[in-house]
C-alpha cells in the first residue's frame, strides 16, 4: 500500500474515531435527563402522540389532541407573564396545560391560580361571552405529594361547603407527585417511567413517550438538539451573570469613574472594565445584555 494511502486510511480511522467519542460524550451528556426535567419534558411533549398518551392516561379521557406548544409564552404588558410547559387543544377545543414542578419551595397552589387566570384571559377575546371560555384540564405535576393525601394523583373541585354540591366552572385541577401511589396501574408505571425515564423500556401503555425518549437520549439526531439546548440555557445564564456585572460597570462609568478606579472598587481586571466603558461610550442605548452577548460571542 502507498504511503499516501495508507495516511489517508489512518486519517480516515482518526476521523471516525473522533466523530464516535464525540457521539459517546454527548450521549453521556443527555443520559442524566429524565421526564422530571420540565426542559427535558417539553421537548418529549412536542410530539402529539407522546403527549395523547400522557394525557389519557393522567386524566383518565380519550381526549384526542390536535395540537400542542412548549414553553408557550403568555405576555402581560402589565403584570407577571408565565411560560407554560406544555399547552395542548383537544379535537372538541377542551385546552390541557401540564406544568413539571419538581421544585418544593414555591407556592404551587397560587401558581396554577395564576396560570388559569392567564390562560383563560388569553382565550377570551373582547367582547366575547363567559361561556365562550374552553374547558380547561390543568395537570400540575411535583415530587412530593404537598396536599398531604398520600396519592399519586388529587382532583380538586370547587364545591358548595355546606351540601357538598360540585359547581362547574369548566376547570379540572390535577395535582400529580410522584412519591404517592394511584389506583390505577397505567397511571403508577406513567409515574415511574418519568422518574427513571429508561430509553430501552419496552411496555404498550405509552410506547410514543418512550419512542420520543430514546429518539433524544440514544439517537444522534435528538442527541444534538439535546446539547444545544444545555449549551443554550448555559449561554443565557452565562450572559445574564455577564449582564449584572455590566450594569455595576455601567454605574460608575455614569459617575465618571475612570476604568481604573472602577476596577479597583469592583475587584476586576483593567482591560476587561476599559472594554465594557469603551462599547458603552460607542452606544449608551445599548442594554446590559445586548453587551453580554457581544462579549460572549467574541470569547467563543
Amino acid at each position: 500500500m502507498k504511503t499516501k494511502e495508507r495516511k489517508l486510511m489512518q486519517e480516515n480511522k482518526i476521523y471516525k474515531e473522533s466523530k464516535l467519542d464525540n457521539y459517546e460524550e454527548k450521549r453521556k451528556k443527555v443520559s442524566f435527563f429524565h421526564l422530571t426535567s420540565d426542559i427535558f419534558f417539553s421537548k418529549v411533549m412536542e410530539d402529539l402522540q407522546a403527549c395523547q398518551e400522557v394525557i389519557q392516561i393522567l386524566t383518565e379521557q380519550k381526549l384526542t389532541v390536535k395540537k400542542v406548544k412548549t414553553q408557550y409564552s403568555i405576555r402581560n404588558m402589565e403584570n407577571r407573564s408565565v411560560i407554560l410547559d406544555v399547552l395542548a387543544e383537544d379535537e372538541s377545543g377542551r385546552i390541557v396545560n401540564i406544568e413539571m414542578h419538581p421544585k418544593e419551595d414555591e407556592d404551587h397552589v397560587r401558581r396554577v391560580r395564576y396560570h388559569l387566570s392567564s390562560i383563560d384571559m388569553s382565550f377570551l377575546e373582547k367582547g366575547t361571552s363567559y361561556d365562550t371560555i374552553p374547558e380547561v384540564y390543568l395537570i400540575y405535576i411535583t415530587e412530593r405529594d404537598f396536599i398531604g393525601e398520600n396519592r399519586g394523583i388529587n382532583e380538586v373541585e370547587r364545591i358548595v361547603k355546606r351540601s357538598g354540591k360540585r359547581i362547574d366552572n369548566g376547570v379540572h385541577e390535577l395535582y400529580v407527585n410522584f412519591s404517592g401511589k394511584t389506583d390505577s396501574a397505567e397511571q403508577q408505571e406513567l409515574l415511574s417511567y418519568m422518574v427513571n425515564s429508561d430509553s430501552n423500556y419496552k411496555t404498550d401503555t405509552f410506547p410514543n413517550l418512550v419512542k420520543r425518549v430514546k429518539l433524544f437520549k440514544e439517537k444522534k439526531e435528538g442527541i444534538n438538539i439535546m446539547c444545544d439546548i444545555i449549551d443554550r440555557e448555559r449561554a443565557e445564564g452565562k450572559a445574564e451573570g455577564k449582564a449584572e456585572v455590566i450594569a455595576l460597570i455601567r454605574r460608575k462609568y455614569q459617575k465618571q469613574n475612570t476604568p481604573e478606579q472602577a476596577a479597583e472598587a469592583l475587584e476586576l481586571e483593567i482591560d476587561y472594565v476599559r472594554k465594557v466603558m469603551n462599547m458603552i461610550a460607542a452606544d449608551e442605548g445599548q442594554s446590559n445584555e445586548a453587551i453580554a452577548l457581544q462579549l460572549l460571542r467574541e470569547e467563543m
